[in-house]
């Protein structure tokens, strides 16, 4: 139920409504109710009866520097100045309650137009909205410097503010995004040049992925303390990920239809492929998965989702909290780390190199990966190391000239 007034006392009931709906602690209803009478005794004091962001940012800062109340309670009032200004915006639920990371640009009105019809029109030719909002990011901050070099019109761009705005970035690989925009410029017929041209691509190094041992799989398994809720989930989501290699993305994706308890089974679509991927339910993950709903989990059923935030405003946990979640652990693991990376993606290229290392099918691996393609596994094959020792071959003596050549013979003396 949005509300459709700036009346102070209907959004701050809503979000009453909607703080106990969520199940937040009494603690926490009770300091932020304090708040917000407090805001409404601002408010009616200076003679106000509508909110807006304006009288949230005063009454913080009346809060800061004339009651001088403790820096937690000028955290919660911020934290319900966000709330109300986001129901003000006529969200609701989940939506006002958590604030959007979304990055936003301050942009000039023609250069805003323009990024809002080519992510338009990436959605229209099929872009995933993962693709889109990278492409937001990207090509946000590349009009963001144009309009920093005074360039405030999108007809107005040269080479030279092409080229100027994309170093200013500060990394080579943007092109992958900027030269498409570019393009579609010209293709659309709102630039008379096809300034693509001028960002070249260059050849992406392959860096050696991080791989860790079964041993130190295992030790990064067995660390969590299964006394606590926090570690009871995390344990359940990290042998998800250390026993099929599955995506983080995937894992937080994945819901009550998606696991088979029943028959033992695991089947999702993938969230990067589009592609299905199944398997059988392992033992031991399942017992940790049970563990978690039947112990841990609250019971929500309006989240599909089986992993969720374990404390209120309940919502499913994304990639991010997942790989955060996974670099905080290692540091509290014996496993040596230092110069090795310590996310998610470490775990996936363990799985995959030990087993090529263990003499896996080729083909066993990218099912149990989810490749579409076997070539995408030329990044783990290149640390087959016990493979390759078996590959070298003796390296002949040199002889004729280019022996002559190595021992110095029938070098021409210059005087």
């Amino acid at each position: 139920m949005k509300v459709d007034t700036n009346s102070f006392e209907a959004l701050s009931s809503r979000l009453r409504e909607m703080l106990k709906t969520e199940g937040y602690s009494e603690t926490t209803m009770r300091d932020m109710k304090f708040i917000l009478l407090s805001m409404s005794s601002y408010m009616e004091s200076n003679g106000v009866k509508d909110y807006t962001p304006e009288i949230g940012e005063q009454f913080v800062s009346y809060c800061t520097n004339v009651m001088r109340i403790c820096d937690s309670r000028i955290a919660r009032a911020k934290n319900i100045v966000g709330k109300l200004n986001r129901l003000l915006q006529g969200l609701d639920g989940s939506a006002a309650l958590l604030p959007d990371r979304t990055m936003k640009f301050q942009l000039p009105e023609s250069l805003a137009k323009t990024l809002d019809d080519y992510l338009s029109y990436c959605a229209d030719i099929g872009n995933r909205q993962t693709t889109i909002h990278a492409k937001q990011l990207v090509c946000g901050k590349f009009l963001q410097n144009l309009s920093h070099l005074e360039c405030v019109e999108i007809r107005k761009i040269t080479g030279q503010l092409v080229q100027s705005a994309f170093l200013a970035m500060g990394h080579a690989r943007y092109w992958e995004r900027i030269s498409p925009f570019l393009r579609y410029l010209y293709e659309n017929e709102i630039l008379e040049w096809d300034y693509s041209v001028l960002i070249k691509s260059r050849r992406r190094s392959m860096p050696m992925p991080t791989v860790y041992s079964p041993e130190e799989i295992a030790c990064v398994e067995n660390a969590f303390d299964l006394s606590t809720p926090n570690g009871i989930r995390n344990h359940a989501i990290t042998l998800v990920m250390t026993r099929y290699g599955i995506r983080a993305c995937d894992v937080a994706a994945l819901t009550f239809d998606d696991i088979d308890f029943k028959n033992n089974r695991i089947y999702f679509t993938q969230q990067k492929t589009d592609e299905p991927w199944e398997c059988i339910l392992f033992p031991k993950i399942k017992a940790a998965l049970q563990n978690y709903l039947e112990n841990v989990r609250p019971n929500l059923k309006k989240y599909p989702n089986i992993f969720i935030k374990l404390a209120p405003p309940y919502a499913p946990i994304n990639s991010l909290a997942i790989n955060t979640m996974i670099f905080e652990h290692f540091s509290r693991t014996e496993v040596e780390n230092a110069g090795r990376k310590r996310g998610s993606r470490a775990l996936r290229s363990s799985i995959a190199s030990n087993m090529v290392n263990d003499g896996v099918s080729t083909e066993i691996v990218r099912k149990v990966l989810g490749h579409g393609t076997k070539h995408a596994l030329k990044h783990y094959a290149r640390i087959d190391t016990e493979s390759m020792r078996l590959c070298p071959i003796p390296v002949p003596e040199p002889s004729g000239i280019f022996a002559d050549v190595l021992t110095g013979k029938g070098a021409l003396t210059h005087v």
